[in-house]
């Protein structure tokens, strides 16, 4: 992947169209310049002419790629600035639509808080840019054109951000429909006016957002040579601008990118923060390497761990779908979503395939590796009783064992205890601190409650924030004392997610149980209600404690 490429020298230009080119690249990019419109006309015009005037299309594309590579260099020697308004909300785009149950609403409030405290109509100026947005991505221009010229004299200079976006979508509408000097003209004013307000990368990101839709010089030398070169430089930035980059060239055909290549630019991407890369990409990423890894020898458990990634983003692809159609649904004038139908058919199809694609692969690579697959049953069973977030035992391993533990313990005469506990208010931290946040608190408290207890008592995650703990031969005060010595360790713990620190606490219903007959052993579900029903008093009294189930009090 170190490979660099000479763009001049592959192109076979005449020296002095070239020197003319990179003079007119270099230019445009040199801050608070005069004649900034007359430069834009002229690489316009100089574009278009050599469109006409050159019969030999590989020729036209060594001219996009002499300018592209002249830009790329310019961006590059400048300083960055990457946290710019714009350049945050460049990494959101690549997650619209932002709904209220979106993992990045609450990184969305943070980047437009400012737009939206000043004027509270810009919330609803930006439910309609994304759904201009949406209308492009679906390819419905008619609906997308309509609504880029009802709203072209709300959208304001001054709120970049809003700005950028909605000519981004009406370039991606010209470029269905206009000429080549049109969608230059739109896209280099742009380009620089973002340049001048917040920066080289920024500027870099539109152009290569631009050359991503030049379908002329796709799939071509110059272009892999163009994103390889521009790679190089970026690759360590680990941000939407290299992310965007190193995609494309893993996206691009097997005859031009190699697939050993391909695996090269997985590796660096599945590094990438979990927020920049959307499901589709992170999809296609891991089930490329669940392919690649299932034919190589001993990579068997790899190709599985692929593959099992790759049907979850797979997942989340269709719930992102769901919700394309609930907002189309919900913003959309009813003819306009009538006829999106037919667009939406066109994407659920596409899922369709991608999802038997993945299946028919993970069957066809169990079936080249049958003869390893025994070795696995014993640690699929094992996980197929665990919950796949904390590593817990899940409520199937409680339906399957838990009877006959108990049982054991009427034998020997044992008193058994199940506590419920539940996280007070959990709903907050994954609206303030997002979903993820949520996930690394639930591993952690799992990793807590491991330690807190026995290796023969039973730590259960029973639903959402919800955990069952069993403890066997413990007196009820011993149980109380001991949940009451958990609940104090987690209000004084502070847990941690990338830079937020986040406080918690729990309830606790406790239910000491102490088998007469050998029938109770098969009345399980009975006990953890009664624990349930003290974990409610426990919440009916405020949180933060722990209530003890007594018959006469909490009636079942």
């Amino acid at each position: 992947m170190a490979q660099t490429y000479n763009i001049t020298k592959m192109s076979e230009i005449n020296p002095k169209a070239i020197a003319e080119i990179k003079k007119l690249a270099t230019n445009l990019f040199v801050k608070n310049a005069l004649n900034r419109d007359e430069q834009i006309e002229e690489i316009t015009l100089l574009v278009s002419q050599h469109l006409n005037m050159i019969p030999d299309s590989r020729r036209f594309e060594a001219i996009i790629a002499v300018f592209f590579d002249a830009v790329f260099k310019v961006l590059q020697r400048k300083k960055k600035h990457r946290d710019g308004e714009l350049y945050k909300f460049f990494v959101l785009t690549n997650h619209l639509p932002v709904l209220e149950n979106s993992a990045f609403f609450a990184q969305t409030l943070a980047v437009l808080s400012a737009y939206f405290r000043k004027d509270a109509s810009t919330i609803k100026l930006f439910d309609r840019l994304q759904l201009l947005y949406l209308y492009v991505e679906i390819k419905h221009f008619s609906a997308a054109n309509a609504l880029a010229q009802e709203m072209e004299q709300e959208i304001q200079e001054s709120n970049l951000s809003f700005y950028a976006l909605y000519y981004i979508c009406r370039f991606q509408i010209m470029n269905a429909t206009s000429n080549v000097e049109e969608k230059m003209r739109i896209l280099l004013t742009l380009t620089v006016e973002v340049f001048e307000a917040q920066g080289e990368e920024v500027a870099l990101f539109l152009m290569v957002k631009w050359l991503n839709n030049l379908e002329i010089i796709k799939n071509t030398v110059y272009y892999k040579a163009l994103l390889m070169n521009l790679y190089q430089h970026i690759r360590e930035h680990k941000n939407i601008n290299s992310a965007m980059v190193g995609y494309e060239l893993f996206s691009m055909d097997d005859k031009i990118i190699s697939p050993e290549q391909k695996m090269e630019f997985y590796k660096d991407l599945i590094d990438f923060n979990e927020n920049i890369l959307n499901a589709e990409q992170l999809h296609a990423l891991h089930f490329f390497a669940g392919n690649y890894m299932s034919g190589l020898d001993e990579n068997l458990r790899e190709s599985i761990q692929s593959y099992k990634s790759s049907n979850y983003f797979l997942h989340k692809c269709w719930e992102r779908l769901i919700g394309i159609s609930k907002y189309l649904r919900m913003h959309s004038k009813p003819n306009d979503y009538k006829n999106s139908i037919s667009y939406l058919d066109k994407l659920y199809l596409n899922l369709s395939h991608q999802t038997s694609m993945r299946n028919n692969s993970y069957v066809e690579n169990l079936q080249m590796n049958y003869d390893k697959i025994e070795e696995l049953y014993q640690e699929v069973g094992e996980l197929s009783l665990r919950d796949s977030l904390t590593g817990l035992r899940n409520r199937r391993y409680m339906e399957n064992n838990l009877t006959q533990i108990v049982a054991l313990s009427f034998r020997h005469k044992a008193s058994v205890s199940f506590a419920m506990l539940d996280i007070d208010y959990f709903k907050r931290v994954n609206d303030i601190y997002g979903h993820a946040a949520g996930d690394s608190v639930l591993r952690d408290l799992g990793t807590i409650l491991e330690s807190a207890f026995r290796k023969s008592d039973i730590i259960i995650r029973y639903g959402g924030e919800e955990f069952l703990v069993v403890l066997f031969d413990v007196s009820m005060q011993r149980s109380k004392k001991m949940m009451q010595d958990l609940r104090q360790q987690i209000e004084n713990k502070t847990f941690q997610y990338k830079n937020n620190k986040i406080k918690i606490t729990i309830s606790i219903g406790l239910s000491c149980e102490q088998f007469s007959t050998s029938a109770d052993c098969c009345e399980l579900q009975r006990f953890v209600q009664n624990a349930d029903a003290a974990l409610y008093k426990a919440k009916e009294k405020g949180r933060n404690r722990v209530e003890v189930y007594r018959k006469n009090k909490n009636p079942a």
